[in-house]
């Protein structure tokens, strides 16, 4: 969580960047870092319009625990004023909204009933996994992803993902919106 503040503060500097709809570095428990847009919280999950190169980049939902911070300092004022003045800053409402963000069931099965293809990054036993697929089924304690291939062959057995191992989601993407359209049928 972010340097030196409680849980309260925190989650103040949260609503105030969704708020001013500020550009922002996010860093997560891997130093990885994510530069977007947040735009929704729980106490679950963080949801950022993840941003490349001046351009939205899809939705990027992060487990709340695992934030270390979030940086908004010069350098982003400056990425926001450049996305304010090229009128970049386009969010879809209406996925927001319908995203549920109160835990991991409920976030998968908003996904799901939205029909976005997904991308999880988890890590179990220290190994690091990568699934990109459609969402099967939503359990209570796990996802189940029918994982595909970068030659677009859907795996044949799916991945089943426990909700405690994972570490970043990805939808909304433009690697999963166009990828599905040139899927085969041929199982790997």
């Amino acid at each position: 969580m972010g340097k030196n503040l409680t849980e309260k503060e925190f989650k103040k500097l949260i609503q105030k960047h969704i708020r001013n709809v500020d550009f922002v570095k996010v860093t997560i428990d891997d130093d990885c870092a994510i530069f977007g847009f947040l735009v929704k919280f729980s106490n679950d999950f963080v949801m950022i319009e993840e941003s490349n190169d001046f351009a939205l980049a899809g939705t990027k939902i992060i487990p709340y625990n695992s934030i270390r911070s979030i940086r908004n300092n010069m350098y982003d004022k400056v990425s926001k004023a450049i996305y304010v003045s090229e009128k970049l800053i386009q969010f879809n409402q209406d996925i927001i909204n319908k995203t549920n963000l109160d835990n991991a069931e409920a976030l998968f099965k908003s996904i799901k009933k939205q029909d976005f293809h997904c991308i999880v990054e988890s890590s179990k036993n220290k190994k690091d996994l990568f699934s990109i697929g459609e969402i099967l089924e939503v359990k209570s304690k796990s996802v189940v992803i029918n994982n595909y291939d970068p030659a677009g062959r859907i795996n044949k057995k799916p991945h089943k993902i426990s909700f405690k191992n994972i570490d970043l989601i990805n939808f909304n993407d433009n690697y999963t919106k166009v990828f599905r359209k040139y899927l085969t049928q041929k199982n790997t």
